[in-house]
């Protein structure tokens, strides 16, 4: 139980420290101020080239959509999401390894031997279709759409409205997600 323990303040502080060096050190590597910039050149390019004519600048729940683009990104991970899921991603291969008398899932990957660029295209192929279904699944399962729902509440579209959704789908695609991806 110690080594769960330590695996969650471990996953806690790295992603803290990873957190506050990505926003005190501003770089061209910084996933904050990248997301930031992005943000903000989509912004301007509502105002230059709007959608639609009437389209108004400081849109019905802006700071609403901005506060969920940094929460679901940054804070989230922060409070509990990276830290538990290391935690689970170690009872995972742990469960497997005790299960299977050893089994190490990730040394028998037989993608291990493949080209890195191939890698890369199978992962980002399969991510989607999965993400695809965890959609649909979000859409057909009333417990689900409880949570997706929120995502749906978007009344007036802007650059950052994709980003408003509910914690809770975090945990709903990531942990279907890391089956076929691990």
């Amino acid at each position: 139980m110690e080594k769960y323990w330590d695996v969650f303040v471990n996953g806690y502080k790295g992603y803290a420290s990873y957190l506050w060096n990505d926003i005190i050190n501003p770089s061209w590597q910084s996933y904050f101020y990248w997301l930031v910039l992005v943000s903000l050149f989509f912004l301007v390019l509502e105002v230059v080239i709007p959608w639609r004519k009437d389209q108004k600048f400081w849109r019905k729940d802006f700071w609403l959509d901005a506060f969920y683009m940094f929460f679901n990104f940054f804070l989230f991970s922060l409070i509990i999401y990276n830290a538990a899921s290391d935690v689970v991603v170690n009872l995972f291969n742990d469960g497997i390894k005790s299960l299977t008398g050893g089994f190490d899932l990730q040394a028998s990957n037989p993608m291990n031997s493949f080209p890195y660029w191939s890698i890369l295209i199978i992962g980002f192929v399969v991510r989607d279709f999965v993400q695809w279904w965890v959609h649909r699944l979000l859409h057909s399962s009333d417990r689900l759409w409880e949570f997706h729902k929120v995502h749906h509440s978007v009344e007036e579209m802007g650059f950052a409205a994709h980003l408003r959704y509910h914690w809770m789908e975090n945990i709903v695609y990531r942990s279907i997600e890391y089956i076929p991806l691990a």
